[in-house]
Formats: C-alpha cells, sequence, structure tokens
C-alpha cells in the first residue's frame, strides 16, 4: 500500500491543491446552476438565527412562537446559529438584508463543503499519498453532491456534523504522524455531540477505536490517548459553559448537550486519561481490563443520570404521535419504505455498501494501516445497520464509504497506469460512475421504461407531482394574505410551520420538531375530530388561524385518519364549519386562510 512517506505533505503538494481547486469549483458550479430545497429545518435554523439577530437570549434555547403555551425548547446549538448570524451580519452592513441572507446562504454552505473536500483529501493522502488524496476528492465530491446536504440555504446542523464526522477520520488516521491530532480528534467528536446526537453511535464507535488503539500500542500511544481524553473533556466541558444555559443542561435530553450526554461523556474520556496516564504500561490484559472498567463506569454514569437514553430513542413516543406523525416524517422511515419510494438508490447503496465492505476487508489483510481500516469497516456496517433502521443514517453511511472507495478508486488507477489495459481503465470510469446512488435512480427509470413503455410516462408525471406538491405554500409571497392579520396561532400542516413562523410574526401550534409534543398531540387530535365540533378545541388552544395549502399534500391522508369527518378533509372539499370565516387570499392564493370567529 502506498502511504504518505518521508517528507511528503499533502499540503506543499500542488497536484493536490490543482486537483482539490478543480473539484471545488464543479461542485460550487452544482450549487449554483443546481435546483435546491429549503427543507424545514433549513427553515427553523433561519428562525433562530433571526431570533437570535433580534434580541432573544443567547442562552434562551425556546422557540416562543411554537406550539402552545410558552413555546418549545429547542435542542439545537448556538455553535451553529453562531457563525450563521455573523456571516449574515456582515453581509448586511455592505448589501441590503435580503441580499445579506442569499450570501449567507451561499457561504455558509460552501465553505463547509470544500473543509470537508479538503479533510477527504487529507486523509486520502495518510492512506495512499497524491494518488490516494485525488481519488478521495473524486469520490468525496461525488457523495456530497448527491446527499445535498451542502446545497443553497442549507442551515440544517447536519452538514456541519458531516464536516467534524470526516474531520474526526481524518485526525484518527493522522494520529500516528502528528502529536496533535489526537486532541483535534477529542475536540471534533466533542463538538459533534455538543451540535447533534445523530451520529452519536459512530462518534462513540471512534472513541472506542481511540481506546483499541492504546490497548494495542502501550506506551507508545499513551501521550495521543491521554491528549484525546484532555480534549474530548475539555471541550464539552467549555461547549457546555458558553452554549447551554442552566435550564437547558439540566433538561432530560438525549438530543442534545445536557448532563444527559455531557456527563457520561466527560467521565468516560477523562477516565481514558487516567488509564493512560498510569497504565500505558501495563500488560495488553491490565489495559484491556482498564477499558472494561471505563466501559462500565460509563454506562453506570449513564444508567443512574439517563436510562431513557439507553432505550430507543422513539420508545417514549405516545402511540398517535408514531400513527400520525412520525409515520408522515420521511427520514424517520425504515430501509421497506425506502425500498418502495426509492428502490433504485438504495440497491445502489447497499450493494456499494457491501462491496465496500469487503474491499475494507482485503486492505485489513494487505495494509500496514490495519486499525484505520478495521474503524472503516466497523463505521460501514453500523452505519449500514442504522440505515436499514431509518433512512435518515443514508448520509452518515455514504460519509463512511468515502476513504476506503477512494483507495479502491486509487488501486484501480495504478493498475491501469501500470499495466494500459483498456479493462482496467473501463473499470476505472465504471467505479466512478457507481460511487454515486445516482447511478441506481438512472437504472430503476430505464427498466421502468424497458419493462413498461406504455407506462413510462404516466408514472414519471405522478413521481414530479408528489414532489412538487405543496411547493407553491413554501414561497414567501404565500404568506402575505397572513402577514397583514393581527398577530395570533396559526392551525397549518406540520410541513410549512417553520415557512409560518419565517414570513409573519405569527405562531404556530405545531411543526415537525419532535420536542413539540403538547402541539403535535393537539394538532392530531383536532384534525381527527369532527370538524364542526372542533371549534371549542381550537378555541381552547389558542388558536386563531387555519390555513390550508391549496394543493393539499396530505388530504388523503387526513381523510383516512379523521374518517372522512375531519377539518382538513372539509376544508378541502368547501365545507367551512361555522365557526371559522375564510379571508380572501387573492386569486391563485397558495393557501386558504380561515380566522375563528371572536365568539369561541
Amino acid at each position: 500500500m502506498q502511504k504518505m512517506q518521508g517528507n511528503y505533505s499533502v499540503l506543499a503538494d500542488r497536484m493536490v491543491w490543482r486537483s482539490f481547486l478543480f473539484v471545488y469549483a464543479l461542485f460550487l458550479a452544482t450549487v449554483l446552476f443546481g435546483a435546491y430545497q429549503e427543507g424545514p429545518d433549513d427553515a427553523m435554523r433561519w428562525v433562530m438565527v433571526q431570533d437570535l439577530l433580534a434580541g432573544q437570549g443567547w442562552f434562551d434555547a425556546y422557540q416562543h412562537r411554537l406550539g402552545p403555551g410558552d413555546g418549545t425548547l429547542m435542542h439545537w446549538s448556538r455553535l451553529v446559529d453562531a457563525p450563521i448570524a455573523g456571516i449574515y451580519a456582515l453581509s448586511a452592513m455592505v448589501v441590503p438584508p435580503d441580499s445579506a441572507l442569499q450570501v449567507t446562504a451561499f457561504i455558509w454552505p460552501v465553505l463547509l463543503a470544500g473543509l470537508t473536500l479538503w479533510t477527504f483529501a487529507v486523509t486520502g493522502a495518510a492512506l495512499g499519498g497524491r494518488n490516494g488524496a485525488i481519488s478521495a476528492l473524486v469520490v468525496g465530491a461525488l457523495t456530497l453532491e448527491h446527499y445535498r446536504k451542502f446545497d443553497y440555504f442549507s442551515f440544517d446542523h447536519h452538514n456541519v456534523q458531516i464536516l467534524l464526522f470526516a474531520a474526526a477520520l481524518m485526525f484518527f488516521v493522522l494520529r500516528k504522524a502528528k502529536p496533535s491530532a489526537a486532541g483535534w480528534l477529542g475536540v471534533c467528536l466533542a463538538l459533534s455531540v455538543s451540535i447533534g446526537t445523530e451520529s452519536i453511535v459512530q462518534v462513540a464507535i471512534i472513541a472506542v477505536f481511540l481506546a483499541i488503539d492504546w490497548i494495542v500500542t502501550g506506551t507508545a500511544a499513551r501521550r495521543r490517548t491521554m491528549v484525546f481524553g484532555a480534549g474530548l473533556a475539555l471541550t464539552l466541558l467549555l461547549a457546555s459553559v458558553a452554549t447551554t444555559g442552566r435550564q437547558g443542561f439540566l433538561f432530560p435530553s438525549c438530543d442534545a448537550l445536557t448532563i444527559s450526554v455531557a456527563l457520561p461523556a466527560g467521565i468516560a474520556a477523562l477516565c481514558l486519561c487516567a488509564a493512560a496516564w498510569v497504565g500505558s504500561g501495563w500488560s495488553h490484559w491490565g489495559r484491556f481490563g482498564a477499558c472494561l472498567a471505563i466501559g462500565a463506569v460509563t454506562l453506570g454514569c449513564a444508567y443512574a443520570f439517563a436510562p431513557y437514553c439507553l432505550e430507543n430513542p422513539i420508545a417514549d413516543l405516545p402511540q398517535d404521535m408514531r400513527d400520525f406523525w412520525l409515520s408522515q416524517v420521511a427520514e424517520a422511515q425504515n430501509i421497506t419504505v425506502v425500498l418502495e419510494l426509492h428502490l433504485g438508490e438504495a440497491a445502489a447503496l447497499i450493494a456499494m455498501s457491501v462491496i465496500t465492505a469487503v474491499a475494507a476487508l482485503f486492505f485489513v489483510r494487505q495494509s500496514q494501516d490495519k486499525m484505520d481500516y478495521l474503524l472503516f469497516l466497523a463505521l460501514i456496517v453500523t452505519g449500514f445497520s442504522m440505515f436499514l433502521y431509518q433512512s435518515r443514517m443514508m448520509t452518515f453511511l455514504g460519509v463512511s464509504l468515502v476513504a476506503v472507495q477512494a483507495q479502491m478508486l486509487r488501486a484501480l488507477y495504478i493498475s491501469y497506469r501500470t499495466h494500459g489495459r483498456t479493462l482496467s481503465g473501463l473499470a476505472m470510469v465504471g467505479f466512478v460512475v457507481c460511487v454515486s446512488p445516482k447511478i441506481g435512480i438512472s437504472v430503476e427509470k430505464q427498466l421502468g421504461r424497458f419493462a413498461r413503455p406504455s407506462l413510462a410516462a404516466p408514472v414519471a408525471e405522478v413521481a414530479q407531482d408528489s414532489q412538487n406538491d405543496g411547493a407553491a405554500c413554501k414561497a414567501p409571497q404565500a404568506y402575505a394574505a397572513l402577514k397583514n392579520l393581527p398577530a395570533g396561532m396559526v392551525l397549518v400542516d406540520f410541513d410549512f410551520a417553520a415557512e409560518v413562523l419565517r414570513y409573519t410574526n405569527h405562531s404556530v401550534l405545531a411543526g415537525n420538531y419532535h420536542r413539540n409534543r403538547a402541539g403535535i398531540q393537539a394538532q392530531i387530535a383536532v384534525l381527527r375530530m369532527d370538524a364542526y365540533q372542533a371549534g371549542p378545541r381550537l378555541a381552547a388552544l389558542g388558536v386563531s388561524y387555519v390555513l390550508l395549502c391549496t394543493a393539499a399534500p396530505r388530504t388523503e391522508f387526513w381523510d383516512w385518519a379523521s374518517q372522512g369527518r375531519g377539518l382538513q378533509s372539509q376544508l378541502a372539499k368547501g365545507e367551512t364549519p361555522a365557526y371559522l370565516s375564510r379571508i380572501d387570499g387573492g386569486e391563485g392564493a397558495a393557501f386558504q386562510v380561515f380566522q375563528l370567529a371572536a365568539d369561541f
């Protein structure tokens, strides 16, 4: 295996820099000229940033306009809000507010994308020299482009977590060559946990492998293990103090940097640091026993302070939320639903995951970097298992594949360059084409046309229509009529809640945010009950307005859920209960707006 040897430095390699700039420019072109879709989390993040810029307290983690009562205590970190707010504030000094938002919506995701691509390149160089770095840029760019987490207006925190995940892998493979790499690895893992816990399993696996490295290596790994533990614990402490108020920190939750997460992780880091300090000279079995003891202490701490964190994260969700809300959240569905809706993409990802896992096993046998490839293999297997359970883990699985796929591409290139065989060149091109699951989407479409040519056009039209349902109801002009009304609480489909908060000064009863449990349950109950009996319940909840998207993307679902008697079903049929009066939104309005009568 070719490695970064001698005096080679990826930073000094002009060929790698040229390749990086070329690939990054192509990626920027896809952002500038490609289509994008603002997700509800992107819109809600911008709402949080707007509130921060408008004077909401730094430690005030509430979204006061979401849900009944005082609002909803969100779990999103100011570590993401702050840089977005900073870019916007600086931009607003020289351009109008709308233009400042456009600048921010472009700069923030593409900056993160550039950093992520560079971490891929450095990891590839550490494992395979120049060819490894360039291969990693190619594979990494295709991966990031497919999962669309770095598009224009991508304010959601998942792109930051992807960067931290990729950086953590980079620092892991650099831990022997760079004395400070282990410390930065600890910082990356702590920041990832501080921002969100979606990737906490991957974070835990990387930390465990750092401990395994100490067990195997002993005294030679003493310093880097101590630096790792200290960096992880110190960053957790600083992030807790800097971003989490007392109320938020003591909130019993596993989805953010609370005591439930920070205390077990911090204790594990400090115990590992202490074990490396006193026990690096022990036998392998002694170090193994120390790590088992650390694991037991960590699990004991988690069980004492947050037993719910050791359970299924949706185990405590009420059944009505699972049936009538979570079942409609695309990213929460398992592999059966994904295969039904996205067969080609899912099949391509599954096939490539299996091939890459086999390649990782081969590299474990052939490479000197056995620990690195074992880590990649563990992440691939774990990510694949989690993807089968929940579709949103697809992105982290894809990122886990990059390092190994880059070395596969490097090996194919070397074979082609050495032997000059046409077959080797075709294999290399074919591999690049198959890296992105988009090939699965294309194959599925072509097979559909071949197998059912007469049905191909109608099927395509239906797919296109289902994608665009409700798109007009996310446009700024859709909220013009509502914006001119006195502030009040709005009942609107979960999918459009963030846009109401973004474009108006109204509040919403519920949105697609799991901590908004009271609002979600209340909205489910209202939409399932008899429309003509819902007036008193709406008044009790403080609802002033009801919005119905004219596209009504979920009408059939709520018609089924309410047995055809619910509020959304009746409004979609043009039947308005007496307690509601329609407000004219103008010809072709995206929303039908209804106001609750004053005597309710």
